[in-house]
């Protein structure tokens, strides 16, 4: 497959040749999946307190079944209060190997905690939905999931209506999420699962004219670390202690315009897939000055999430209801037992 960058402000459009010949689209890894916020300050400057305007945006624990731990995701509240908007990876299989299935689904269940001015409300993930065009591949983009929780979400928490614009290309960005944080000098050292914030600039569109996902660069305010101002010609150093960056458990948190939500935190590049040459520390995808991460672009995707929130899709999983669980389990161990008694029987007669 061949695809180009596009933008509007600092990127040159980018040829298939110039792609073939540095490996852009090359397949990614694991450690490609973006996961939490890395500032360019103090981490302790960037905490979100609740009650400031992002308690709507939650930190999700899964289950899957493809780790022996559960992994952790961002997500936001959408307008229904029953619907957290994430990504798809955060649920699926990755595109990581031929034994694999990309974009399986492999979660057996999810909790979503709201970190409210009074307490920590937390909630049961009952219905999971993923785009059907996901397949677990970054580069077609599709990275969008939608999760419809037990009950409704606490009255304090915020709810969010999507970016339904087209000029998102140029326009500064905040980005919300859990994780791991750090320093872009180092990169994600910080492991508190506490809120974080902070802003970047959408520099260029991924996907050729379909434009399905955003790139953007973490600067430092050096031009020998500026990444796509380099690759373009078009210096662009940043926002100074405001820039921030993905990193790990930011996945699927929210990315706002005008207070709506813009881009779903996806993944991260290498710059050196560019051809370029300004990571901070030549070390891949730890989220220091430098490198390139990209989020899936909302507005491409809107009309698939309204879908389902009017209920026009069938979720990919449905969590048992406890009653249906008891159920089940019960039935299952009458027929273990009806089963014993007749081999105790037949055993009996053979005596």
């Amino acid at each position: 497959m061949t695809a180009s960058i596009v933008t509007k402000v600092k990127f040159l459009t980018l040829t298939s040749t110039l792609i073939s010949t540095v490996g852009v689209f090359a397949a990614l890894n694991i450690g490609d999946r973006a996961e939490a916020i890395v500032v360019s300050g103090n981490p302790n400057n960037y905490l979100v307190s609740p009650g400031t305007g992002y308690d709507g945006v939650v930190r999700l624990s899964i289950n899957r079944t493809d780790f022996e731990s559960v992994s952790s995701c961002t997500g936001s509240l959408l307008p229904t209060g029953l619907h957290i908007l994430t990504a798809a990876h955060c649920l699926t299989q990755d595109n990581i190997g031929s034994d694999e299935i990309p974009g399986a689904f492999v979660t057996k269940g999810a909790k979503v905690f709201f970190d409210l001015p009074t307490e920590t409300s937390e909630l049961d993930a009952a219905e999971f939905y993923v785009n059907p065009l996901w397949n677990g591949n970054y580069d077609n983009a599709n990275d969008v999931a939608v999760i419809k929780l037990a009950g409704e979400a606490p009255p304090e928490a915020e709810r969010y209506d999507l970016y339904r614009g087209s000029d998102e290309i140029g326009q500064i960005f905040t980005k919300v999420g859990y994780g791991r944080s750090g320093n872009g000098n180092t990169g994600r050292t910080i492991n508190d699962g506490r809120k974080r914030y902070g802003q970047n600039t959408y520099d260029a569109v991924l996907g050729g004219t379909n434009a399905r996902a955003f790139g953007y660069d973490f600067d430092n305010g050096l031009a020998t670390n500026d990444a796509i101002g380099t690759f373009s010609g078009t210096p662009n150093t940043g926002l100074g202690l405001n820039e921030v960056f993905l990193a790990l458990g930011d996945s699927g948190g929210p990315n706002f315009i005008n207070g709506s939500i813009a881009g779903i935190t996806s993944f991260i590049r290498p710059p050196s897939r560019y051809g370029l040459f300004t990571d901070i520390d030549n070390i891949n995808t730890n989220s220091t000055f430098g490198e390139i991460g990209f989020d899936t672009r909302v507005s491409s995707y809107a009309s698939y999430i309204d879908s389902v929130l009017a209920g026009a899709y069938t979720p990919v999983y449905k969590v048992p209801e406890p009653s249906t669980v008891v159920g089940t389990m019960f039935a299952l161990g009458t027929l273990a037992m009806s089963l014993r008694l007749k081999r105790k029987v037949k055993e009996g007669k053979g005596c």
